[in-house]
């Protein structure tokens, strides 16, 4: 009934958006995030991923977490079908990825991370994907990178409808409608989504005796693991004189099993989130003023019959920034732009095991300075946050503050008069503040812990060609980061009981490299792409020479991954599949043990139909061809070979 319900709601909409044309709003292939202005992607000054709709439909992507782990050098986290999905990027952790919506950024401020499974693909316009920290930017938590999501914007008058089953009881509807509101010069988007799924298959347990064959590894099926997913989004802008505004709304309800290895417990969880965001712009000459805040509330309850448990945690947040931008001619070939800013947020946590209700202010100051011509970019920043994260029912302790002075620059040279081969480099400073959790969780919080720092290089080059149908682009790109201070929480007997607890462990050491290259042949109402990917990452302790854990990998992150896709399309049929390998994961510090390496492959086809004023698209598609047998992380077995099918109607 709620599905329906919000089925309802959206396709009551519909009628309210009068059949106005608006203005073109097709985003070109440009980066934001790199410099917080508009570049061609082959002139950031980092490594800069972009994924739209048309990545969404050839990947056959149902979450963000998908999408990224399908197309981009990300590797992400997944506790099995419905579960957390959280990113590793460059051999980071999850709360060393800064997510932004609309540039608001989203996680939650107790754990430090989002569950990227909760967000529904098919909210999305595109994701940029910033390699590399970000925090002269950004501020806190984009050490490993940052991702920002990019909600449909109103414009296109236009309305989908997206229909899919498959196996295990997986089943998907979702609706978008675009257009003008009456003869008003407000343009708005209206979408929700509803997903469910059963996720019962078969897995072996090897933890259990098998008395028929007197061996471990019992086959059963999977139970406690059902999902449903909603979600329901609303956004609003429109332009008068010198004025342009928008303002966003997102609600995302899920309920789920938490799957148990042993199947003795019944454990669930649900997850609540409400987020209401708003965005200005006015223009006063040369100058642009931007303003913005974000207001959020999220609720997350964890109920296990087995333990007596029934715990709600609840977070809340607000935030206020403020950028003034001014771009301006210095020369035949050259501009210049500066822009400079501050940024306020507030946030609190409740939770029964925290130490008190955890309340944290923040504010920042930040300025860029970008300079393009002909040659090439170079941009700079610098930024000074200072935070205060205190217990509210406890006195704030005297090292709760956290300063931080991060600057990065960036380069993006042509060297040649060829504008296909470009060269860029970058370098900056990152930090990350304690979470809500890892100050004041009990039992294990550790109020005195130092905030994570540390810095990060890199160099690559870009490649482009562009002969008649053909279009060839290729990046290579060299990193290396250095650490400090880096929280991990580790298991230990402490006078009132065995748990786990963090700690500043000291340094870690990452370097590795990012190629990728892409192929596309398009004449007519025909095309054939090839693209791949090959990313390693190695992320070394390096705190104590002495120690086991020295200069090993950090837990369930792979060293090397490799991901490639193939897109075929002749009139109105298409094909698609995709490869994606990870290496061996280590499951214990001291690299004595290792979860298996993986491969797998997946494959699609559709077919389209068209009428006057309509166009559909039919297509299936099997997920885990080769039916491999893998965990992404330790007891957590992945589903086997599935099938899907998908139906998609969209007006012209």
């Amino acid at each position: 009934m709620r599905a329906l319900y919000l089925f309802l709601t959206a396709c009551l909409a519909l009628p309210a958006l009068a059949q106005t044309a608006p203005p073109d709003t097709t985003l070109p292939a440009v980066s934001v995030s790199a410099a917080r202005v508009t570049l061609p992607l082959a002139e950031a000054p980092a490594r800069v991923t972009v994924l739209d709709a048309e990545d969404v439909t050839a990947s056959g992507a149902q979450t963000v977490a998908d999408l990224l782990e399908d197309r981009s050098a990300m590797f992400v986290k997944r506790y099995g079908p419905g579960g957390l999905a959280s990113f590793a990027l460059r051999g980071s952790g999850a709360s060393h990825t800064l997510v932004l919506l609309d540039g608001h950024r989203i996680a939650d401020p107790q754990l430090g991370q989002l569950d990227a499974s909760l967000l529904p693909a098919s909210l999305l316009e595109s994701v940029e994907v910033l390699h590399g920290p970000a925090s002269a930017l950004y501020g806190t938590d984009a050490v490993g990178g940052v991702v920002s999501i990019r909600s449909p914007q109103p414009g296109r008058i236009f309305a989908r409808a997206t229909a899919s089953g498959g196996a295990f009881g997986e089943r998907r509807a979702s609706a978008l409608a675009s257009g003008r509101i009456g003869a008003s010069p407000v343009f708005a988007t209206v979408a929700f989504e509803h997903a469910q799924a059963q996720n019962d298959y078969p897995y072996t347990d090897s933890t259990a005796f098998n008395p028929e064959t007197g061996a471990s590894g019992v086959t059963r099926d999977r139970e406690n693991t059902d999902l449903a997913r909603d979600a329901v989004f609303a956004r609003f802008a429109g332009e008068v004189g010198r004025h342009r505004a928008a303002a966003g709304v997102l609600f995302t309800d899920a309920d789920r099993g938490l799957f148990d290895y042993s199947a003795a417990q019944a454990a669930r969880q649900e997850d609540r989130a409400f987020r209401l965001w708003a965005d200005h712009t006015l223009r006063l000459g040369s100058w642009r003023v931007h303003t913005g805040g974000l207001w959020q509330r999220t609720a997350l309850r964890y109920v296990n019959p087995t333990l007596g448990l029934d715990d709600t945690g609840r977070t809340g947040g607000r935030s206020l920034r403020l950028r003034a931008e001014r771009g301006w001619a210095a020369g035949a070939d050259e501009t210049w732009h500066l822009s400079l800013g501050g940024h306020l947020g507030q946030a609190r946590a409740e939770h029964p095991n925290l130490a008190g209700d955890a309340e944290e202010q923040a504010a920042s100051l930040f300025g860029s300075f970008v300079v393009r011509n002909a040659r090439g970019v170079l941009t700079t920043a610098l930024r000074f946050d200072r935070s205060e994260t205190a217990s509210v029912d406890s006195l704030a302790l005297p090292d709760s503050a956290v300063q931080a002075l991060t600057p990065h620059a960036g380069i993006n040279l042509q060297p040649t008069p060829w504008r296909g081969f470009r060269l860029k480099a970058s370098a900056g400073r990152a930090f990350r503040t304690p979470t809500f959790n890892d100050r004041f969780w009990q039992p294990g919080g550790n109020p005195a812990l130092r905030p994570e720092r540390g810095w990060t290089a890199e160099a690559g080059a870009v490649v482009e060609v562009r002969p008649g149908p053909l279009t060839f682009a290729t990046e290579g790109t060299l990193f290396t980061s250095r650490l400090r201070d880096q929280i991990v929480w580790r298991p230990g007997r402490f006078p009132d009981g065995f748990y786990w607890a963090p700690v500043n462990v000291g340094r870690t050491r990452t370097t590795g490299w990012e190629l990728s290259a892409n192929v596309r042949f398009e004449q007519r109402s025909a095309f054939a792409e090839v693209g791949g990917l090959w990313a390693r990452s190695r992320a070394r302790d390096r705190t104590d020479s002495a120690a086991t854990s020295f200069d090993q990998p950090l837990l369930f992150v792979p060293d090397d991954q490799a991901k490639a896709h193939v897109a075929l399309g002749l009139g109105p049929l298409r094909l698609d599949a995709q490869l994606r390998h990870a290496s061996e994961r280590p499951s214990a510090a001291d690299g004595s043990a290792a979860l298996d390496p993986y491969t797998l492959f997946d494959a699609g086809a559709s077919v389209a139909l068209a009428g006057p004023a309509w166009r559909a698209r039919l297509g299936a598609r099997v997920e885990n061809l080769t039916d491999e047998v893998y965990s992404v992380v330790p007891r957590y077995p992945m589903p086997p070979r599935t099938l899907r099918l998908t139906l998609t109607l969209e007006t012209r």
